[in-house]
């Protein structure tokens, strides 16, 4: 008798987004990552072009970076424990303002100019939610079944790669005119889609139950299951922020900066391609069958950035190794969302130790670009790639979840 369970059924990203429901989810999530994939370059032109110090500029960057990274899990607990609602409300509406203060820093002269820009980055990065861990854990709630859920967060990987081609766009479009209206963009953000997301009760998750949200018990034994996915993402972080500095550095130094921007682009193009084409059919596997081939194929293309000779070959390599980013990713988020017992702070737990790798990364890649000034320097990028493989491989090993199985028991 065969007893084998019959393959779930694929979902497509029509199927998916049919309850109209979900439908202003996507555009409201798109919206809502204006701060997130634009908020650092927007400061940056805004701050530099007011005080003509790009020093002073990245420090108020580097500000926005830091209270981000410490403020983001904190306020995804709270969206877990009391509801994203209210979170969303206050946390828009304060970042909206220091957006604002911001601008009006840049505006203006006098010996308050340099603090207050410095003031108000801090504050808007303090306020900064993790928007993609709240979206997704928005479709973890939505759509219960894993094969929906898959698809959902490859759909999300989707429009992340839209918004940053989209936001630095838009940015630049506006800081033609005036300098210090770059942060207007990333206003919208919090100002729009936040309180938008906010008034979406309908796909709002609702708050864990008091044993669940406390210090101890279920919630300790999840986080304690995830610290391997957490590393793993430090490591895609490293990867990724390497390879973009040295991509940038590389290309100034060759005398074309503008093909940072096309390798870039190949890059994004790559990863949106697989989520949008390939993401209904990779919704039907398991994450743990997907993060780790996802993880080997993006490590292993990236093993063809220090052997290519040219731009070409180095935007081809761009593109096939970014075919494995969104599928790497969105299994990755499904994993640790499953692991911990909120959604939204298991998420933003991966956001933030992909921030830090990213840190990490760019200021090696940096480094060594200054250092040395060829193609070699991609290597350091080899061996992050091949780190977060490893770490991939440890978080989804059979010792690691029973591991995290005997600890709940």
């Amino acid at each position: 008798m065969n007893t084998s369970l019959p393959a779930p059924a694929r979902v497509g990203y029509r199927e998916l987004l049919a309850p109209r429901a979900r439908r202003p989810l996507v555009v409201t999530g798109a919206i809502s990552r204006l701060p997130l994939a634009g908020a650092g370059m927007a400061i940056v032109l805004a701050a530099g072009g007011a005080t003509h110090s790009y020093g002073l500029a990245g420090t108020a960057s580097a500000l926005y970076v830091i209270a981000s990274s410490v403020m983001a899990p904190l306020h995804a607990r709270r969206m877990d424990r009391t509801g994203q609602r209210r979170v969303l409300m206050v946390a828009g509406s304060t970042q909206a303002t220091a957006f604002a203060c911001l601008i009006l820093a840049c505006r203006t002269t006098g010996w308050w100019q340099v603090p207050g820009i410095l003031v108000a980055a801090a504050l808007a990065g303090a306020a900064q939610v993790d928007i993609g861990s709240a979206v997704r854990a928005r479709w973890a709630h939505a759509v219960p079944d894993r094969v929906s859920q898959q698809t959902a967060f490859l759909l999300e990987s989707v429009v992340d790669e839209l918004m940053f081609i989209l936001a630095p766009m838009a940015i630049t479009a506006v800081t033609v005119a005036h300098t210090w209206a770059a942060p207007a963009v990333v206003l919208v953000g919090p100002a729009v889609g936040w309180l938008l997301l906010a008034g979406q009760t309908g796909t709002a998750p609702p708050p864990l139950a008091r044993s669940d949200a406390g210090p101890s018990g279920a919630r300790a034994v999840s986080m304690a299951g995830s610290r391997s996915l957490v590393a793993a993402f430090v490591g895609i972080g490293a990867y990724l922020g390497s390879i973009e500095i040295l991509l940038v550095a590389l290309a100034d130094a060759d005398g074309a900066p503008h093909w940072a921007g096309y390798t870039l682009a190949a890059w994004a193009l790559g990863s949106a391609s697989a989520a949008l084409f390939a993401g209904p059919h990779l919704g039907r596997l398991t994450p743990e069958r997907v993060f780790v081939p996802a993880m080997a194929w993006m490590t292993g293309s990236g093993l063809l950035l220090p052997l290519a000779g040219s731009r070409l070959p180095l935007a081809g390599a761009c593109f096939l190794a970014g075919i494995g980013a969104a599928p790497a990713l969105s299994s990755g988020f499904s994993l640790i969302g499953r692991r911990t017992a909120g959604a939204a702070e298991g998420m933003s737990w991966a956001s933030s130790g992909m921030g830090a790798g990213t840190t990490i990364g760019a200021f090696s890649g940096g480094w060594l670009a200054d250092r040395t000034g060829s193609g070699a320097a991609f290597w350091l990028c080899v061996g992050f790639g091949a780190a977060a493989l490893a770490l991939a491989w440890r978080a989804t090993s059979g010792g690691e979840t029973g591991r995290t199985a005997r600890s709940s028991v």
